[in-house]
């Protein structure tokens, strides 16, 4: 009598692909900060950078758990408020990891449809996570009055990103359909 094994293939959490991955993207918006490459957003605080074209775009491909990486890299240098831009970067992560594989990926046999939703994601990141996360994060852990209640900064930081999350969303979305299927996969 044989004994039939019962194996479980279980995916690993996060695989060397990945790591290499959302270090290469995570490391290119770490470095973006560090080299100061920043445009101030008009009436606040806050300034912009283009190291959201690198964190979109990895964190997607590299899942939750890599875009909790990259959302730590992109966010751990920010000048003098790096724990708003760990909050707003590293849930931001999470989200693009679980919205491209659920949402987006889904429609990967239609392009169009597959950039349509490319973009409502990226425009989602910015105007539904990333900008009130920063906002919760600035009013919770770097308290100012000049900040005035949550709802009007928040409207100004929204207003203020504008330009870049246009900006980004075009970018990538001209980069994600640019880019063969198998470098848009999922890989996780």
């Amino acid at each position: 009598m044989s004994e039939d094994k019962i194996v479980s293939e279980r995916k690993p959490l996060l695989t060397a692909r990945q790591v290499g991955v959302a270090a290469a993207f995570g490391g290119i918006a770490l470095a973006l900060v560090l080299a100061g490459v920043t445009i101030p957003i008009p009436g606040t605080p806050v300034v912009t950078d283009p190291r959201e074209i690198f964190t979109t775009i990895g964190a997607s491909l590299t899942g939750p758990i890599g875009g909790i990486v990259i959302g730590i890299l992109a966010g751990i240098a920010e000048p003098g408020i790096p724990l708003a831009s760990l909050l707003a970067h590293i849930i931001g992560g999470i989200y693009c990891g679980y919205v491209y594989k659920h949402f987006v990926w889904k429609s990967n046999e239609n392009r169009v449809v597959y950039l349509v939703k490319w973009a409502v994601q990226v425009l989602g990141y910015y105007f539904v996570i990333v900008v009130p996360l920063f906002v919760v994060g600035l009013m919770m852990f770097y308290p100012d009055p000049e900040y005035g209640g949550f709802l009007g900064f928040l409207v100004a930081l929204e207003a203020g990103a504008a330009p870049e999350a246009i900006i980004t969303t075009i970018v990538t979305t001209i980069i994600m359909g640019a880019l063969p299927e198998r470098y848009r996969r999922p890989l996780w």
